[in-house]
């Protein structure tokens, strides 16, 4: 799928008012990934939960949401497993706004996108509701604030900027507020510019493991918006969607962590007892032909799968990384990585988008083949 057809499969998929909905509950979701359940109306029945399951799978098919993981969702007669997604980075900048601006429920009125102050308005009484048991109204009003501040000139277009917000708000109120501060399973990764090196990890360590591991990136001087090479090299291994705009490092993500790992950038993360620091002596893909920047992914697939090896050996549990992780390759498809370790990943064939190009019918659903 050329860019521009998969611009207009957006735009169609996205003419739907409940996907826009869909969205915004998305971006201020408290986990920061939701199943259909999650965002089902409370509580919620099979149909329900099955009709947003297929819109989640329409937004999926043309990038605008990623599956991280998997979830039980408790059917009329049993459990069954089911994705959970969260929106992708492509997904905010086109679509965030609009999302923030629809309607959550009948009989409130839209917003204007060009409105931030009624955005944000609306970002903080969600947050403060989504967050209720944790955080006051006033230290989310003055967080979304402090996001909205900080984001202000280091993105792409200010029309993204509500939508980045939300997003970050969000992800710093988890940090804030969740008890389980230390835990081996929370890993953050930190470059400098937050576009290169420390979203390949993040999004290597989304794919193979799933839910199961909870993954931050920062940078200590962020760039405005992700790298394109990354972007491309990430997209023939199926992971763009799993990358996420640029975020500055701030202290309660690095408390929210039990493994932060630079990326031989040196940079120096504030220390906290418990935690555990490493730092991988990484080259920086910017600005290197497409060849290096994917030795570079190998050599980052590589380093993770160890990572993740160590945490499942500390705490007994040895699944994470196995060739069932959502839309993980067979092992006969992996790839050599640094120092004759498994890349893991396989390296598709070249193309601008990775996945089968969908077959979108008038509502942007994908058809069966």
């Amino acid at each position: 799928m050329t860019p521009d057809e998969l611009r207009i499969a957006q735009d169609l998929t996205m003419a739907n008012p409940e996907r826009l909905r869909l969205v915004g509950r998305m971006l201020t979701h408290p986990a920061g990934r939701c199943s259909a359940a999650d965002l089902a109306p409370h509580p919620g029945s099979a149909d329900a939960v099955a009709d947003l399951g297929r819109h989640l799978e329409a937004l999926a098919a043309v990038g605008l949401v990623a599956v991280v993981g998997s979830t039980a969702v408790v059917g009329s007669a049993a459990a069954a497993s089911g994705p959970l997604y969260r929106v992708s980075s492509r997904g905010i900048a086109r679509y965030g706004a609009a999302a923030l601006a629809t309607p959550r429920h009948p009989g409130e009125p839209a917003l204007d996108v060009r409105d931030h102050e009624a955005l944000l308005a609306r970002v903080t009484e969600t947050l403060s509701t989504g967050f209720t048991a944790t955080a006051g109204a006033g230290t989310v009003e003055r967080l979304v604030r402090e996001c909205y501040t900080t984001l202000d000139g280091r993105t792409g277009s200010p029309a993204q900027l509500p939508a980045l917000t939300a997003w970050l708000a969000a992800d710093r109120l988890a940090a804030m507020t969740e008890v389980t501060h230390g835990s081996a399973r929370d890993v953050l990764f930190v470059c400098v510019h937050n576009t290169g090196r420390s979203q390949i990890a993040a999004a290597v360590t989304r794919r193979l493991a799933g839910d199961r591991v909870r993954v931050r990136t920062a940078g200590s001087r962020p760039a405005a918006e992700p790298d394109r090479t990354t972007e491309t090299v990430l997209a023939r291994r199926g992971l763009d969607g799993l990358i996420e705009f640029p975020r500055v490092l701030t202290d309660d993500v690095v408390r929210a962590s039990g493994v932060i790992v630079t990326m031989g950038c040196g940079d120096a993360c504030p220390v906290y007892p418990g935690r555990r620091y490493l730092d991988w002596p990484l080259d920086d893909p910017a600005g290197r032909p497409i060849e290096e920047v994917e030795r570079i992914v190998d050599d980052i697939t590589a380093r993770v799968r160890d990572l993740l090896a160590e945490i499942d050996a500390g705490d007994g549990d040895g699944a994470v990384a196995d060739d069932a992780a959502p839309g993980a390759a067979p092992s006969s498809d992996v790839g050599a990585g640094a120092g004759g370790r498994s890349g893991w990943l396989p390296r598709p064939g070249r193309g601008q988008w990775s996945g089968a190009t969908p077959d979108l019918g008038a509502e942007g659903r994908r058809k069966t083949r």
